[in-house]
């Protein structure tokens, strides 16, 4: 499968890193690797370590999560990640995240424009909606959400809306589905939420651009039955269940994300 969010790197040292991908990449074609900048001291160099890690096995990808700690724009031509997302819940220089109020700054607009011009996705996922849609009316290349759930399932600022994601499938962008229980389910999160969630999506817009984005050590709200990546067989069978072709689970776990890549335009 193909993971578009995964903490691990944020939450492990460098040898419980090495253990746990060792452990996983039979699971895996390709894992994007966030470090979650916004509690670190001292970000650019957690990075650069993180980079040497991830540098180590061919189906990790570093990426940033909240660019709140950038001076200088130079620095990600150093680091050359995937993604980038302007901010995380909180509001910064960039732009404002979920939970906070305003929307993107000039120095945001320029941020976007020099990640275009280098080959580095923009990640909306934790944008507020007025940063979010700003953000939308001046992109000019796709976008990723790399980890999400959707406001008709959760009422949550943290959930994207209908509106939201016409605009990601309208650029022909990516989105990920977390497997956070809280933003899945009023319920008790399990494999079935998650299935209920994709189903959602193919519902209402097709299943051409969801993909998986765990949120693996970024929350402790996991579904009971989704705890790992051996776990992802219980979505697959409840998905089976909903009467979902495995054609139709492969390009859900994997395929939709090849196809994105491929027609990036870079």
């Amino acid at each position: 499968m193909i993971d578009l969010h995964n903490d691990f790197l944020t939450k492990l040292n460098s040898h419980e890193t090495g253990i746990y991908l060792e452990n996983n990449k039979k699971y895996l074609d390709c894992l994007m690797c966030p470090i979650f900048t916004t509690e670190l001291k001292n970000a650019e160099k957690t990075i650069k370590n993180a980079k040497k890690i991830t540098n180590k096995y061919d189906f990790c990808h570093i990426c940033i999560e909240d660019a709140g700690f950038l001076k200088d724009f130079s620095f990600l031509l150093d680091i050359k990640p995937t993604y980038i997302s302007l901010t995380w819940n909180n509001k910064n220089k960039f732009a404002s995240g979920a939970y906070s109020k305003g929307g993107l700054s000039n120095l945001g607009k320029k941020l976007i424009k020099f990640c275009e011009n280098n080959n580095i996705l923009i990640d909306v996922a934790h944008l507020n909606y007025q940063s979010f849609f700003d953000v939308m009316e001046i992109i000019e290349k796709p976008v990723i959400c790399s980890h999400t759930g959707f406001f008709d399932i959760v009422n949550d600022k943290r959930n994207i809306t209908k509106a939201q994601i016409k605009d990601i499938i309208d650029i022909n962008g990516i989105i990920g589905l977390y497997f956070v229980g809280k933003y899945i389910t009023k319920g008790v999160a399990s494999s079935v939420s998650i299935a209920k969630n994709i189903d959602y999506i193919a519902q209402n817009f097709g299943i051409n651009n969801l993909a998986i984005g765990s949120d693996f050590y970024g929350t402790d709200d996991l579904p009971f039955d989704v705890k790992s990546y051996a776990d992802v067989y219980n979505v697959a069978y409840a998905l089976n269940n909903l009467g979902y072709k495995n054609s139709d689970i492969y390009k859900i776990f994997d395929a939709n994300c090849k196809i994105f890549a491929d027609n990036i335009k870079y």
